[in-house]
């Protein structure tokens, strides 16, 4: 056991001693942070109310203006001609405006832009309920009850969201927890092809067969200094976007009401969930590049494995959910994440997770070991 720790502290001696790999450990996951302070200024923004200023070919009733002011009390009312509408607009002067010809309402709104999808949303809330108001009113001169008539379908939301969570908090919590898979595995892959890979082409790797280490202790070895390399990245990670999320909460509006449940489970399951993915994500790297005669071909060989991460992120954009996720290695370590985190953990997918991962890493271990059993390894 104690060549094992011996062998993985000269390996982490030289990853650490490796400026391009320090890079990738230490500064690669700071775009976790990055990403979630600059999407969460972006999605105030969109979710921000927007100035609209609409005009009107014909002058709006008292009952009218209050009707659009209930739906958005910013909005300002201007009136004119047709003629002089269409000129103000294409001047930047009206966010849009609505033309009235024999009985017809006529919305000129560019739906490309932010405010004008906006303004179309408002409009069209407001002739609904204009329209509800003109035929309660024909109602009531009638003599039958309005409330018979709209009111026979009732509907009420029973909210199922999580407190503290929208639609912008998930998608940034999500793609924060699929990049950092994508960071163990962009790091396992860098220092596997170094410590393999780069000892074949350098001839180290021939002399550390020389030294009274079985091949269980050297890929053991090979392996802790991945996993120990991999779990740094992501404790980078981590400790670095927890602040992050904390600012944009106090700094956004979208994003005041975000709620953190952290507990002891899911700090235990987190964690767990890291290192099985970094132990995974590690042994296929050295088992890919092992197979590779130069460092090059190294680099080719495990590339693949990052798309590999991305996996939950392709399935969550498809609404695809499927238990067939925690069998398939790398991929199953983002969905791990985002149900602990986002979901809710069902026991079941836990065992799928850690058995499936255990069985793949274990098995590949034992087949990687035998490689180097023999002056074999080196070609």
């Amino acid at each position: 056991m104690s060549n094992i720790f011996i062998t993985c502290k000269k390996e982490l001696r030289a990853i650490f001693r490796d400026k391009k790999f320090l890079t990738i450990i230490l500064f690669m996951p700071l775009i976790i942070p990055v990403f979630i302070i600059s999407m969460g200024y972006l999605y105030d923004t969109l979710d921000s109310p927007n100035e609209l200023k609409v005009a009107f070919n014909y002058v709006l009733s008292d009952d009218e203006t209050k009707l659009l002011k209930s739906i958005d009390d910013k909005i300002e009312i201007y009136h004119d001609n047709e003629s002089e509408l269409e000129k103000q607009y294409k001047n930047g002067d009206y966010t849009g405006y609505v033309v009235k010809k024999d009985g017809v309402y006529y919305l000129y709104i560019d739906t490309s832009s932010t405010s004008g999808m906006t303004l179309q949303s408002v409009l069209n809330t407001f002739y609904e309920k204009y329209n509800n108001y003109l035929a309660a009113n024909f109602l009531t001169e009638s003599g039958i009850d309005p409330a018979n008539v709209f009111n026979i379908v009732k509907v009420e939301l029973k909210e199922q969201a999580k407190e503290g969570t929208n639609f912008f908090t998930n998608y940034i919590l999500s793609f924060a927890l699929i990049y950092l898979v994508m960071i163990i595995v962009i790091t396992a892959m860098n220092t596997s092809t170094d410590i393999i890979a780069g000892e074949k082409e350098r001839g180290t790797f021939e002399t550390l067969l020389t030294f009274p280490l079985t091949s269980n202790e050297i890929i053991g070895g090979k392996l802790l200094a991945i996993v120990i390399s991999c779990i740094t990245s992501s404790i980078i990670g981590i400790c670095t976007s927890i602040p992050a999320f904390y600012y944009i909460k106090t700094h956004t509006e979208t994003f005041k009401d975000l709620a953190f449940n952290i507990s002891s489970d899911t700090v235990l399951l987190s964690l767990m969930t890291v290192i099985l993915t970094s132990a995974l994500v590690g042994v296929v790297a050295i088992f890919l590049c092992g197979r590779a005669k130069t460092f090059k071909e190294a680099q080719s060989k495990v590339s693949f494995l990052s798309f590999v991460s991305l996996i939950p992120m392709f399935t969550n954009l498809a609404s695809v959910s499927s238990k067939v996720l925690y069998l398939i290695p790398i991929a199953n370590g983002g969905q791990m994440l985002e149900d602990i985190f986002m979901n809710g953990v069902i026991k079941e997918n836990i065992y799928m997770f850690v058995i499936s991962s255990l069985v793949v890493t274990i098995a590949l271990m034992l087949y990687v070991s035998k490689q180097y059993k023999d002056e074999k390894a080196l070609f």
